[in-house]
Formats: structure tokens, sequence, C-alpha cells
């Protein structure tokens, strides 16, 4: 995620336009984020929207510009389990988000990486979005999460090789593992 420097400065310092232009600018990394956790389309568009109004109503107390990334995905990651917590259909496979149908049709590979990714329990596939998608490392997730980094090692561990054993060995390489988990969030 990239996000311009002077507007996250300027939407700190409180024009309602400019945290509206972030807002924007951050919403398809929030749904997909919580997509990635949630597995349920509506659920996700909810976190995500809380996640963002969230952002909105706060981004005022961000003190560093340069922690915004790891800051914006700590409230999605908690308002995605927020939500997950208080709806039990949060673990139920889901259609993922595609704009084109014919990316869908190609991506026959993204639909077993989704339903492997709904086996993992709920820190696992958050750690793994996290890595995969966002491209944190075990530190920031740990920020991200507020657990201790050797259970993020622990969670994406684990969540490795269930993965592994639920694609098998075509998906297991570091390259195409890394982008079939990262195109199927």
């Amino acid at each position: 995620m990239t996000v311009r420097t002077e507007l996250i400065e300027a939407a700190r310092r409180g024009s309602a336009a400019d945290v509206e232009s972030l807002i924007r600018d951050v919403w398809p990394h929030a749904f997909r984020i919580a997509s990635g956790i949630l597995h349920d389309r509506a659920l996700a568009e909810d976190a995500a929207q809380e996640a963002c109004a969230s952002v909105y109503l706060t981004i005022a107390k961000l003190r560093r510009v340069d922690a915004f990334k790891v800051w914006f995905y700590r409230i999605v990651a908690r308002q995605a389990l927020a939500v997950r917590r208080r709806s039990p259909s949060a673990v139920a496979p889901f259609e993922p988000a595609v704009g084109d149908v014919r990316e869908f049709e190609r991506s026959v590979v993204r639909l077993d990486v989704v339903a492997a990714l709904a086996r993992l329990s709920p820190a696992q596939r958050a750690a793994v979005v996290l890595h995969f998608y966002a491209d944190l490392n075990s530190r920031e997730i740990a920020r991200v999460l507020q657990i201790p980094d050797s259970s993020v090692r622990f969670h994406l561990m684990r969540a490795r090789r269930a993965l592994e054993r639920t694609l098998g060995d075509a998906e297991s390489g570091n390259r195409t593992f890394a982008e079939a988990i990262a195109g199927a969030v």
C-alpha cells in the first residue's frame, strides 16, 4: 500500500476533503484485508467501513506519518476480528470480490487458496493476509495484531504448513505460494 505522505499529513491537520481523499485511497486495501480475514463479502464491507470511519475520526491523533501503514492495518485487522467475533457466519466460504468475470475464470487456483485460507484459524488467517498481501514483516504484524513477534512467526509457520498440506506441492514453491496467497486475498 502506497499513500502519499502529503495526503496523510493534510488529513492529520483536519481537512475533511483530504481525509475523504485518503479514505478513498485506502478503501480497497481495507476491503481486501477484511475479506482475507473474514471470508464473507458483506462482513468484510462492514469491517472495512468501520475501519475507515475509525480512520476518519482518529487520523488527527496519528503521531507519525511514517507509522500510517501499520496504524491503518491495525485498525482494519481489529475491526475484521471484532466483526468475526460478532458473527459466527464469518468462517463460511465466500465468493471473492472479482470485478471482471474473465479474470475469475482464469484464476482457478485462487479458489483453492481461498478455500484453504478459510480453514485456517482467525489468527493464522490474519497473519497470512498481513504478510502475503500487505507485505508486512513479522515485527510489523506483531504491532498490528498486538501480539508477540514470536507468536506471529508461529502463526505464519503453522499456517504455511497447513496451506502447503491443503494446496499440495504445486503451490508450495516460494514465489508461486506467495503469489497465490496474495492473489487470492
